[in-house]
């Protein structure tokens, strides 16, 4: 799996123009897969417990529909539920786009789970290829985000709330 530090950094990047709001979602959204389904299996198996029917429904989280459901909730959370789904669902896009890069020896990815159980991969990368990159990817995205994040909430504060997330509960 791409690490989540090179998760988190390409949806930054890709929500860095419209503003901390986006920004804020799309990293969320990037990380969500592996935040629903990893966390709690490794929360689990530090306790101790291996359930194998806990597991089956965790794997729905790191996919397409279980992702989309998250998504879906989650946008609950926002006045703007339109806008915040799109940011969130970029980011869990963003997600799947760098996991399908990666070559796991043909074991792949189930993306139509529960539909269907066939696995996906372009085997392009390694599946520990980015792993070297996240520091770097780290600084660069940081100085991004200091650099332009600024600027673009600036220039959005001079011209039109249009486009802009609004992240104020209901």
């Amino acid at each position: 799996m791409a690490d989540l530090v090179t998760h988190a950094c390409v949806g930054a990047l890709l929500g860095l123009r419209w503003g901390r709001g986006a920004l804020a979602l799309s990293v969320a959204g990037s990380a969500l897969p592996d935040v629903v389904s990893r966390v709690p299996g490794l929360a689990l198996e530090a306790l101790g417990v291996t359930l194998e029917p806990v597991h089956a429904v965790l794997v729905i989280g790191h996919a397409p529909l279980g992702s989309a459901l998250w998504v879906g909730l989650l946008a609950q959370l926002f006045a703007d539920r339109r806008t915040a789904a799109g940011w969130l669902g970029l980011g869990v896009l963003s997600h799947y786009v760098l996991d399908l890069l990666q070559d796991h020896h043909g074991v792949g990815y189930r993306l139509l789970v529960p539909l269907s159980g066939a696995r996906w991969e372009l085997g392009w990368i390694g599946s520990e290829a980015t792993v070297d990159w996240a520091v770097p990817l780290l600084v660069f995205t940081a100085l991004a985000v200091a650099w332009f994040g600024e600027r673009s909430d600036e220039d959005r504060r001079r011209t039109t709330d249009e486009g802009s997330v609004d992240l104020r509960r209901r």
